[in-house]
């Protein structure tokens, strides 16, 4: 059992190794060859695109058995699958590299780039293998011949760092010099600014002109198709101002500056000058005088609104301030031209009149004041005044303040027709208007002029003007007449102010005018003045009128109340005669005896339509009076003639449920009545019959008689 276990051991402990394999002759390695080719090229045979295999198969070859000729023939047949497989090109040349196959390895290069001249990889590796050599002369050639097939900007940035790795100065400027005339980009300009700041910077007129020339290339793009990377065209600019400065030449910066930002002869975009201007305004910090620093201030501020107005040309405040920088210029070209282009972007109407708006329509006024007092061109300023006015009468909204600019316009600017010409455009005003009707700061303002040259006819005709208008567009006129009144009174037409009144009240009454006035406060307003004029009647008349159209409970306690708040006849002549600014009046028989005829005319109205709850509030409401102004003789009756709250039923779509009413005690009057009818009808007494003859039974009073019926039951 003990050996068993030591074999085991021992069994285990033994390192398993790969049996060698002897070759004793010349047979027997052919042989081996033989078996290991044909496994080979059963491999490859199954997925001739494993380059992997490929390679085994080739170093095999030239490894165990040295034969060159076998290894490139299976090299080639692999280059043969897929000739643009580059990983196996690198393999293969490497491969005659290894093996110091120089001219083989060249003839593959060759034969490469010949094949696959767009693969910078095969280019490099070329380049490389020569570099190494030390052929220098045949990396030139081989750059010159990759840079005829246009190839990207790698093959050029190689070109430069070989030559400048040797320190050949004047080839790497020729090669840029073709470089960015092959490419012109302003990334190219700027590595060989670098360059040049890095590497020569002594050379002075050089670099100068090299920056120039970056500086020109970038100006022929903007007056053909645009500049693309405006940025890189900034640091260049600003790379220029620095070294210039560096250099202390203070002339040149100033020229450099006036040439580029001093006018407007280059159209460069906001963010362009912006940055210019920034760069401006370094170098003036350190090197300016106060004039230069403040004018590449100003210069800053330029660039900031302009870049403000491309990203959003409604930016009305970024254009305000942009003309005022402007019109310190003096060029009345230009300071139009701006004008025109500021005042071209309408802004949105989404939300309705807005401050972006305002701020429009300031702009306006502003370009039409400039072209006025500042150019004194009068024709030109009032097209502005007229072009503003097209826009305006196109949107949702208008504005008093253009109308009113162009009227004062007109007047200031017309000795002779000043005047007519001005009220035509009130007249203009007036007439082109948008969905919301009339604007009222015009028509005040027109009012108010006329007022002034005391032209009462025709603030009348503007007055019922503004009336008529306003209820066409349906708007609310109640100011609009309380104005008009108001007018007519200081001039002392109370006829007109009646006449007012009337319209006003009847306009309010039908249906298709009713939504203009507000009748509550225009009845007030017609009571108010009727009072003051002691006009009594006209008032009675009112509150009538008032009545047939709305026979409310509170309409008939105002017009019960009003009776006792009129002075009487004898009171009314005693003032005339008395002629007394104070007039109290006191409540007599006469105020009384019309206001409890009153009372006692709606109990009537609301009894007659069975009205029962209207009628309980019309005797409270006479109650109340009798309280305050009546005796206890009155007030008793009162009392009496209140109702008594009784509980009922009904039926509703088959449903009994209980309800309160009131029972007046006129209706039980006429419930006995009833009673007393129906005992005589019993003794057949026909004088009786015809002498109480009742009238039409009510709801009510049938209810009273069953009620009673079911009383006697019990």
């Amino acid at each position: 059992m003990d050996v068993k276990n030591q074999l085991i051991v021992q069994d285990t402990s033994t390192k398993v190794s790969r049996p060698k394999q002897t070759i004793q002759d010349l047979e027997e390695l052919y042989f081996n060859q033989q078996t290991k080719r044909k496994e080979y090229e059963q491999q490859i045979n199954k997925n001739k695109l494993n380059y992997g295999q490929w390679l085994r198969y080739a170093r095999w070859e030239l490894e165990h058995n040295h034969d060159f000729a076998r290894a490139r023939s299976i090299m080639e047949r692999a280059l043969d699958v897929d000739i643009q497989h580059i990983p196996f090109w690198i393999q293969y040349i490497q491969f005659e590299l290894i093996n110091k196959n120089i001219n083989h390895a060249r003839n593959l290069l060759e034969r490469a780039i010949t094949k696959l001249p767009k693969v910078n990889k095969l280019w490099f590796f070329y380049i490389q293998t020569e570099e190494m050599l030390k052929n220098y002369t045949k990396v030139r050639e081989l750059f010159e011949r990759w840079i005829e097939w246009n190839p990207d900007e790698s093959c050029w940035d190689a070109y430069i760092h070989f030559e400048s790795r040797y320190e050949e100065i004047d080839n790497v400027r020729n090669i840029y010099k073709r470089y960015v005339s092959s490419h012109n980009d302003g990334e190219i300009w700027l590595k060989w600014i670098d360059y040049e700041l890095t590497n020569n910077e002594s050379d002075k007129l050089v670099i100068r002109a090299i920056f120039e020339s970056a500086v020109d290339s970038f100006l022929e793009k903007l007056n053909s198709n645009g500049i693309e990377n405006e940025e890189l065209f900034s640091q260049i600019i600003a790379k220029w101002l620095r070294w210039e400065s560096k250099c202390m030449e203070y002339d040149r910066v100033k020229q450099i500056r006036t040439i580029l930002v001093s006018n407007d002869r280059f159209k460069f975009s906001a963010k362009i000058k912006n940055a210019i201007y920034n760069s401006i305004n370094e170098v003036e910090a350190i090197l300016g005088d106060k004039d230069s620093i403040e004018s590449g201030i100003i210069f800053k501020r330029k660039a900031k609104y302009e870049k403000d107005i491309e990203e959003d040309p409604c930016n009305f405040e970024s254009w305000w301030s942009l003309i005022s920088i402007i019109i310190q210029s003096d060029e009345e070209a230009l300071i139009r031209q701006t004008f025109k282009k500021a005042v071209s972007n309408i802004p949105s109407i989404e939300f309705g009149k807005s401050e972006t708006w305002k701020k429009f329509i300031l702009l306006w006024q502003r370009y039409a004041f400039w072209e006025e007092f500042d150019n004194k061109e009068l024709e030109l300023a009032r097209q502005v005044w007229n072009d503003c006015i097209k826009i305006l009468t196109h949107q949702y909204f208008t504005s008093g303040k253009i109308w009113i600019g162009l009227f004062e316009f007109e007047l200031r600017n017309n000795a002779l027709e000043g005047l007519t010409k001005a009220r035509k455009t009130f007249g203009k005003a007036m007439g082109l208007m948008n969905k919301y009707g009339p604007k009222p700061k015009v028509i005040k303002y027109y009012i108010k002029f006329e007022s002034k040259l005391a032209e009462w006819d025709r603030v009348r005709s503007i007055y019922q003007k503004w009336l008529e208008l306003s209820i066409i567009f349906g708007l609310r006129c109640n100011r609009i007449v309380k104005r008009y009144l108001k007018f007519e009174m200081e001039l002392g037409e109370t006829e007109r102010c009646e006449s007012v009144l009337k319209m006003v009240l009847g306009l309010g009454n039908d249906e298709r005018t009713a939504r203009s006035f507000d009748q509550e406060d225009m009845f007030n307003l017609a009571v108010d003045f009727f009072t003051d004029e002691m006009k009594y009647e006209e008032i009675r008349m009112l509150y009538r009128d008032r009545i047939k159209l709305n026979p409310t409970t509170d309409n008939w306690i105002a017009l019960a109340l009003f009776e006792s708040s009129i002075p009487s006849s004898a009171q009314l002549e005693e003032y005339l005669a008395v002629e007394n600014e104070e007039f109290e009046i006191d409540i007599g028989e006469e105020q009384l005896t019309n206001t409890r005829e009153v009372f006692n005319e709606a109990d009537y109205y609301f009894k007659s339509r069975n009205d029962n709850e209207s009628r309980k509030v019309i005797l409270e409401a006479f109650k109340d009076y009798e309280e305050v102004n009546g005796d206890e003789i009155s007030l008793n009756s009162i009392n009496a003639r209140l109702p008594e709250r009784i509980k009922k039923r009904r039926n509703i779509d088959g449903i009994e449920e209980e309800y309160y009413d009131y029972i007046f005690n006129d209706e039980k009057e006429d419930d006995e009545r009833d009673e007393d009818q129906d005992n005589l009808k019993e003794t057949n007494n026909d004088d009786t019959e015809e002498k109480y003859k009742p009238p039409p039974a009510s709801l009510n009073k049938f209810l009273a008689n069953a009620k009673k019926w079911a009383e006697s039951q019990n």
